[in-house]
């Protein structure tokens, strides 16, 4: 955790479960394969006008060497743009899936501009003249690509891939200024406009946004460069281009979602229905722990909005950060309904087995459901490396006797590496010990919930996620508020008399 807004860089710890690396390794690697061959393909077969030396007599004896070299040399470059970045700058953390998407997107970007410059002729107009083959330039779709990075990734990436991007593609577009300029502006234009994008309104929206900064920005680079004569033209592609990039943007994400994991905001809103399968089983099989989620929910969504997070996602996330429960809940106290607890006929080891166990089950269950990467990572950090306190206290004689050691009551882990699952973290720690209390006034409330962050502050569980000291107290105090609303009193009604209701 950082003490202020400019300070040391949080890392990204790699992943510690080797079945997950295993799993993305498999998945990637051959995903990378397939996708560098493609290219390679492509290149060879523009090779005549991309590659005119093909290599010297290399070219001659292996005719893909120069597409090879090539594919090589421009995914050199992306490694290293995207590698700096993610070195440098604060919120670009690039895993291998992301710089394998951006590449990937990046590479499109560049066909699609060699192929509109190179398939589309010039054709005549209407009135007798001639729209000129440069003009096409205005229709290669790169604010809708831009859309889609800022909406899977974050705003700084898309940036940076706007910029890496324009040069690879304007470069595959015969290389005009003209052509760099209108990319570069289009894709800012098209990222700046979809930064929380809930539904599939919002990214139509977006496109129609985007569309007169296009327009405007084709016809002021056709006329600076190539006079008046196809500004006309330029606008209108200009403005299709932007009017496209909402359906383009739509058409991409759901394909980018299954094949690499991502999560936009579109599918969350999705996965908060009540009809989703796992939560149906959730409020069927383990009501209470149903009903805390919604609770945790609603924390979470306070305290992300009060700083600045995604507080979609934290609600959504919390909805399902407990679904390892659901194969037995009646190991969980919220799901007792005031009977025995079954833990006290058990060892404080064979609590702590059943009471670990719900998060890897967690884990289990949301990638069964496709839930996505941003929500398995939150179930799997949303305890951290905290003790389970109430058991360890019950195995302190155990301890003691040194038959069992502090270490063993710890979750294992990782620790919230998001302030999002941070702030999971902090609700879920938090409802719990406020249900806790009887009849709570404010006063008492705000106690609870600051002992909870001191807690989780001082035990380390922040120190890998960009939480500030100020983010903490603006989230506790978002927290109290909310927590004080559940809890307030009610009044008594007043027993009516047998006979009035006769």
């Amino acid at each position: 955790m950082s003490d202020t807004k400019n300070g040391a860089r949080s890392r990204r710890p790699p992943d510690t479960v080797p079945g997950r690396m295993k799993s993305r390794l498999l998945k990637e690697g051959p995903l990378g394969v397939l996708f560098a061959a493609v290219f390679v393909a492509l290149f060879y077969l523009w090779g005549e006008e991309l590659l005119p030396r093909a290599a010297g007599r290399y070219g001659q004896m292996f005719p893909f060497v120069g597409a090879v070299a090539l594919t090589l040399a421009v995914a050199l470059f992306l490694s290293e743009w995207f590698g700096f970045a993610g070195r440098e700058v604060r919120k670009v953390r690039l895993a291998a899936r992301d710089f394998l998407f951006l590449c990937i997107l990046a590479l499109t970007l560049f066909f699609l501009a060699k192929a509109v410059t190179d398939i589309l002729p010039a054709a005549p107009t209407p009135r007798g003249g001639i729209i000129p083959s440069r003009i096409y330039v205005y229709l290669i779709p790169f604010p809708a690509f831009a859309m889609v990075v800022r909406i899977l990734l974050n705003s700084e990436v898309a940036i940076l891939f706007t910029v890496a991007g324009s040069v690879l593609t304007a470069a595959a577009a015969q290389g005009m200024w003209s052509t760099l300029l209108f990319l570069l502006l289009s894709g800012t234009a098209g990222a700046s406009r979809s930064g929380r994008v809930p539904d599939r309104y919002k990214m139509l929206w977006a496109g129609v946004l985007t569309s007169p900064v296009c327009a405007l920005a084709a016809v002021a680079l056709e006329f600076a460069f190539h006079g008046e004569s196809g500004i006309v033209w330029a606008g209108i592609f200009g403005a299709l281009n932007g009017l496209a990039a909402g359906p383009i943007a739509l058409a991409i994400l759901p394909v980018a979602e299954y094949a690499f994991g991502y999560t936009s905001d579109i599918r969350l809103v999705e996965l908060s229905s009540t009809s989703h399968p796992l939560l149906r089983r959730l409020m069927i099989d383990a009501p209470g722990t149903f009903h805390h989620s919604v609770v945790v929910g609603t924390l979470a969504e306070a305290g992300a909005t009060a700083i600045g997070a995604n507080p979609l996602l934290c609600r959504v996330a919390a909805l399902f950060h407990d679904v390892g429960k659901i194969g037995k809940p009646e190991f969980f106290f919220e799901n007792q309904a005031g009977g025995s607890n079954i833990h006290d006929n058990l060892t404080p080891g064979m609590s702590r087995i059943v009471i670990l166990s719900h998060v890897k089950e967690g884990v289990r269950l949301a990638g069964e459901h496709r839930l996505g990467e941003r929500i398995i990572e939150i179930i799997s950090q949303h305890h951290g490396t905290s003790l389970l306190y109430f058991f360890l206290e019950k195995a302190q004689p155990m301890i003691q006797e040194r038959k069992a050691s502090e270490e063993g009551f710890r979750y294992p882990g990782p620790r919230p590496r998001s302030r999002e699952a941070a702030i999971i973290m902090l609700a879920d720690t938090a409802e719990a010990a406020c249900r806790s209390l009887r009849s709570p006034s404010s006063h008492e409330i705000e106690e609870a919930v600051t002992r909870i962050v001191n807690r989780a502050y001082l035990d380390g569980q922040l120190d890998e996620c960009d939480m500030t000291l100020r983010d903490l107290s603006t989230v506790g105090k978002a927290f109290s508020r909310v927590l004080a609303a559940i809890s307030h009193s009610r009044l008594e009604y007043p027993k009516a008399p047998v006979s009035r209701i006769r």
